[in-house]
């Protein structure tokens, strides 16, 4: 490999950040940044379709740039309070950056107090050539099987696993409740073996990347999906996320449209926003307790 994979917590790089003058207001005041039980590579050796010679991966304002080598980031809660639910995040940043610390970082304590286990999708952004959509697609496919194939080591039903995506992350699970697979049964490597389906989605500003919503191949097998939109985004349309839920509708897919007035494309970023999008996590959770995704076994 040819670049050095950044495998550190947020708290180191936000220092070295903001001594380089780098400011942003992507935590809330009294912000502690929680420790990874651990961050692991996502593939085994260089993943697949690397495309050599791209721009060495960089920080800027606490976004990864130019990421080439993906991680899984592991935040696992207490035992006590452990429910037995896996949640992916895959942070937003247009496939160019990812925003981990805003989008990551900050859910992690809330999260786990609530018994989710919380993994932190590093996945590949543009960093050279690279088909990034492709990249970042077979990322969330390959989070998916990594942490079913660990499920009994971290405590989660193999069954009660769902991703989070934000903005270009939310295009990402989007991409992937349309486009997972069952796995290879006979595959040589353990972890392909696991099917790639996620058990619930979460989207959260949905971007559409310049597509409409029959571009996405989603069928009656996607998963239950809740999506919270601002309805004066204009980043993410507020129109793309009422089409995936009409779309789900159609399909006969469980979902959820939480909707706000206002809060453009930063009305979900916890701890941070202050309008009505600041209060997600509540109709989130008893959603999911709908899906009997919340009671501990």
């Amino acid at each position: 490999m040819n670049r050095l994979i950044l495998a550190l917590s947020c708290a180191t790089l936000i220092a070295a950040s903001r001594a380089m003058g780098e400011t942003g207001v992507n935590h809330p005041p009294g912000f502690v940044s929680p420790k990874p039980t651990a961050i692991i590579p996502l593939w085994p050796g260089t993943p697949p379709n690397w495309v050599p010679g791209g721009r060495p991966e960089s920080l800027v304002n606490e976004r990864f740039r130019d990421v080439s080598m993906p991680q899984l980031w592991v935040y696992l809660p207490p035992t006590e309070k452990a429910n037995g639910t896996g949640l992916i995040i895959c942070a937003g940043g247009g496939y160019n950056a990812l925003a981990m610390c805003l989008h990551v970082e900050n859910v992690v304590k809330m999260f786990n107090d609530k018994g989710f286990a919380v993994f932190g999708l590093k996945y590949r952004t543009h960093y050279g050539i690279n088909n990034v959509v492709a990249d970042a697609l077979a990322d969330g496919k390959r989070a998916v099987r990594l942490v079913r194939s660990r499920a009994q080591e971290w405590h989660i039903d193999p069954h009660r696993l769902g991703v989070q995506g934000y903005s270009a992350g939310a295009n990402l699970c989007l991409n992937l409740t349309g486009q997972f697979d069952n796995g290879d049964p006979s595959g040589m490597d353990e972890v392909q073996r696991f099917s790639s389906r996620p058990d619930f989605c979460v989207l959260m500003c949905p971007w559409p990347n310049k597509l409409a919503i029959d571009d996405f191949p989603l069928s009656r097998r996607a998963a239950p999906t809740w999506i919270a939109s601002a309805r004066d985004d204009k980043t993410a349309p507020f129109s793309f996320a009422a089409a995936i839920d009409q779309k789900l509708k159609r399909l006969g897919v469980e979902e959820e449209l939480f909707a706000v007035d206002t809060g453009d494309h930063a009305a979900f970023h916890y701890g941070v926003a202050s309008g009505p999008g600041a209060g997600w996590p509540e109709p989130l959770i008893r959603w999911l307790d709908k899906l009997a995704m919340t009671s501990k076994h």
